[in-house]
């Protein structure tokens, strides 16, 4: 990056004038304002996977599902054995929606108790210690007929 900016080259050196995290700041503290590319490139590929997450019937989503992902959801999905180029470069982006994401409890259908995060409780939205119940147990079994939480 640094070759880019100040046009060294193998031959000739230049001089770096400062750090690149610092010339990375905004202008407005102190920095130049450039921006760090491959947060940038990842926030552009974290983009197609939120749009894979909300537009599950479009062509990208359905494509990329009955390749990479049959029997699972984008936030669940693995690189596999022949994941393509695309395919990584995607999951390497969906590592900022993991950081950001959690359920919000309605009906509890789809939430895993101890699998998924979808506590009110910053950091890992998850249960302290694992609840005793068999894996893949949703939250709905927590609620009662009326959908008000069963204390007991």
């Amino acid at each position: 990056m640094a070759r880019f900016w100040w046009g060294s080259s193998d031959s000739k050196h230049k001089i770096h004038w400062g750090k690149w995290h610092k010339l990375c700041k905004p202008k407005e503290k102190g920095g130049m304002g450039f921006k760090n590319l491959e947060k940038f490139n990842q926030s552009l590929l974290a983009k197609q996977g939120w749009k894979i997450l909300h537009n599950p019937h479009s062509m990208l989503a359905r494509v990329l599902k009955a390749c990479y992902f049959t029997n699972s959801s984008f936030l669940e999905a693995k690189i596999g054995g022949v994941g393509s180029f695309v395919w990584r470069s995607i999951l390497w982006g969906r590592k900022i929606i993991e950081k950001g994401t959690r359920w919000r409890v309605l009906s509890g259908k789809d939430i895993r108790i101890n699998e998924d995060k979808w506590l009110p409780r910053p950091l890992t939205f998850t249960l302290r210690t694992p609840a005793k119940v068999p894996k893949g147990t949703t939250v709905d079994t927590l609620k009662d007929e009326n959908g008000d939480w069963n204390r007991n």
